[in-house]
Parts: C-alpha cells; sequence; structure tokens
C-alpha cells in the first residue's frame, strides 16, 4: 500500500493556474492565500507562495478551520471563503457550480488537483495544483511489481487525478477520495 502525495510524487506541489469568473485574479488570490496562511498543508503552501510571488494581499481572517480530507473555511471582514474539493462544497451548501464543472473535470483528467474558490456560498473559481511524480516511483512500483507484490495506491486525492498517476505507474489498483481513516479501514480490511 502506497500513498500519493509525496510518496509517489515529489511532495513539492505547484500552482499552475488560477481560474477566476467572478472579480479579479489577484483579489480572489488574495483571499485564497489569508486562508491557506493559516494552513500546514503542503497545498495550502503551494498557494501562499504563489500569492506572495504574484504579489497579492493577505488579510486578517476569522473563524479560520482546517475540514480534513476536504479543504479550509474562514471568514476575511464579511464574506466566508470556502476552498477546498467537491465534498467541502457540497458541506458547505455551495450555489450550483456545473458551468464550471467541465473544466474542472478537464483538469483533473491531466491528474492536477483542483480546489474549488467559493465567496458566500457561491463558486467564484479554482485552483490548479500539479505535483510531479519522482522519477524513482516508475522503477520502485516496476521492481516491486516484477518481484510480484501488488502496489495498491491510496489517496485523498480525486478520482481522475489518482487514475492519471495509476496509469502513468502502470497501477492496476487504486483508490481516491480517501479521507485518513478511509485508508486505515482499507488496510484492516486487507489485513
Amino acid at each position: 500500500i502506497t500513498d500519493k502525495t509525496g510518496t509517489i510524487t515529489e511532495g513539492k506541489p505547484s500552482v499552475e493556474k488560477i481560474v477566476v469568473k467572478e472579480g479579479t485574479e489577484l483579489e480572489v488570490l488574495g483571499k485564497i492565500a489569508s486562508i491557506n496562511q493559516n494552513s500546514e498543508h503542503p497545498l495550502a503552501n503551494a498557494m501562499v507562495n504563489f500569492a506572495k510571488e504574484k504579489k497579492a494581499k493577505l488579510q486578517k481572517v476569522t473563524d479560520f478551520e482546517s475540514i480534513t480530507g476536504k479543504g479550509v473555511v474562514g471568514s476575511i471582514n464579511d464574506e466566508k471563503i470556502s476552498l477546498g474539493n467537491l465534498k467541502l462544497m457540497e458541506q458547505e451548501s455551495v450555489a450550483d457550480f456545473k458551468e464550471i464543472e467541465k473544466e474542472v473535470v478537464a483538469e483533473k483528467k491531466l491528474g492536477k488537483t483542483v480546489s474549488y474558490i467559493a465567496i458566500n456560498k457561491k463558486v467564484v473559481g479554482y485552483i490548479t495544483i500539479v505535483d510531479a511524480i519522482k522519477s524513482s516511483s516508475f522503477e520502485a512500483i516496476k521492481e516491486l511489481k516484477n518481484q510480484g507484490v501488488e502496489v495498491i495506491m491510496l489517496t485523498g486525492d480525486n478520482e481522475n487525478t489518482a487514475k492519471a498517476v495509476a496509469t502513468e505507474l502502470n497501477l492496476t489498483d487504486f483508490k481516491a477520495s480517501c479521507l485518513p481513516q478511509d485508508k486505515l479501514e482499507y488496510i484492516k480490511n486487507l489485513q
């Protein structure tokens, strides 16, 4: 059993792009970086670094909450910012965002991690993050398979991103959208 981020991949995610449908890119980037400055997650660090490079303005955040396996939420002045995956958007009762769904799915199919950006329960865009596969992962997995070891990748990332990584590494078995407790349960079931 292997995790994906930081094990198979470099674990050094970087922002590829931000797509904003409402408001300016710099303004929205500043808000999501402000929320993320309170998080220790590698994806959060990537967003904060990207915002600093772009000279986005960071603001004071209240009611910050990191929701394991889903994303982060917090408030800036009178705006509630939600940043994360589909599960978070559903949990936060975010308004319909079907108009960007095709774009998001297309990014995920390329093996990228995508976080939705919502302000006051309305999706205003998304941010795309990439994390390269380690060159050593290809050889290690090939060697394990040659020795008859079945390699299963468990990841908190979405199905499309997980499938793209699994395909690239020639892995036949993987499970996506796992919360930490899901990974533990999967291992217990195998045992």
